[in-house]
């Protein structure tokens, strides 16, 4: 299969004095100036801080955001707001060298901010699993932590490799991914989780659609016809909880493959919605719902 950690698309590069663009093409990568090691770095996603800490570089991290939760160290990192609402006063605050961001707009706005006042930032676009695979590379770079960059993008492919040895030649699982109930909106096939699916055995029971997550009613659901149906929980704790509301909404699709054989999932949402290296990890819950005789341990 194809190593993610050799075809990059993009990873981008904002220092202070201005971008510098890291881009492959065909297994090449683009030289780029080494920076200076980062002695305090500052985290502005939660799965950019599982990326950090997987490095090793946890003595250096001076700020994560109000939602990075994992590995359990991070929770006693300084907050310096949320992923979408980030605090520029609070990342100035802890002093950083380099501050670690992704691409949305509120975030590019942050590095602008913070590139015109001095501060180096390296801003990263982890959307889809080569995305991640770039983006490690891209933060080892950053970090004087290629070598661990390198080890940690190999070994997530040595286990995405076996897995899908596991279940080479099985009949792929018609799976409905529900991102929410009311109103109802799944996940479709532009997406991280649509990869995840099919990485997993399964085949995205909905079709191509406008929308990256878009809403769908009663007759699409029963017309998509899913063997599997899996919700994230949005609260770790309350994944028992949530599974009997799931499974109490579903009942209403009595025709629906899924809600017959009651294959109705509730999973930790932190490990399927974060593309951090606990990748594998989600792959393998997916498996586990779509192939319980194999993944059954």
């Amino acid at each position: 299969m194809a190593r993610w950690w050799l075809l990059s698309t993009a990873a981008v590069l904002w220092m202070a004095s201005g971008y510098v663009l890291v881009r492959s093409g065909a297994g090449e990568v683009a030289s780029v100036r080494q920076p200076r090691a980062a002695a305090r770095i500052v985290s502005m996603a939660p799965n950019l801080t599982e990326i950090l800490f997987a490095l090793g570089l946890e003595p250096h991290i001076v700020g994560v955001t109000d939602d990075s939760d994992y590995p359990p160290a991070a929770r006693d990192k300084p907050r310096v707001g949320t992923f979408w609402q980030p605090s520029i006063e609070a990342v100035i605050a802890t002093r950083p060298d380099l501050v670690v961001t992704q691409t949305f707009e509120q975030q590019r706005d942050l590095a602008r901010r913070l590139q015109r006042m001095g501060y180096r930032s390296l801003m990263v676009d982890i959307d889809t699993i080569a995305g991640l695979f770039d983006g490690t590379l891209a933060i080892g770079e950053a970090t004087d932590a290629a070598g661990r960059a390198q080890t940690l993008c190999e070994n997530m492919q040595t286990e995405i490799d076996r897995l899908m040895a596991k279940i080479a030649g099985q009949r792929r699982v018609k799976v409905l991914w529900v991102v929410q109930r009311d109103p109802l909106r799944v996940a479709g096939r532009a997406t991280f989780v649509n990869e995840m699916i099919e990485l997993a055995g399964g085949e995205n029971a909905i079709g191509p659609t406008l929308h990256i997550y878009p809403a769908i009613g009663a007759e699409q659901v029963i017309t998509s016809g899913p063997e599997v149906i899996i919700e994230p929980a949005m609260l770790p704790g309350a994944i028992d909880q949530q599974r009997k509301q799931a499974v109490a909404y579903w009942s209403r699709f009595a025709n629906v493959p899924a809600v017959q054989t009651g294959r109705i999932y509730v999973i930790d949402g932190d490990i399927v919605s974060r593309l951090s290296p606990r990748l594998p990890e989600g792959i393998k819950t997916i498996a586990r719902c779509l192939r319980p005789d194999l993944f059954g341990d």
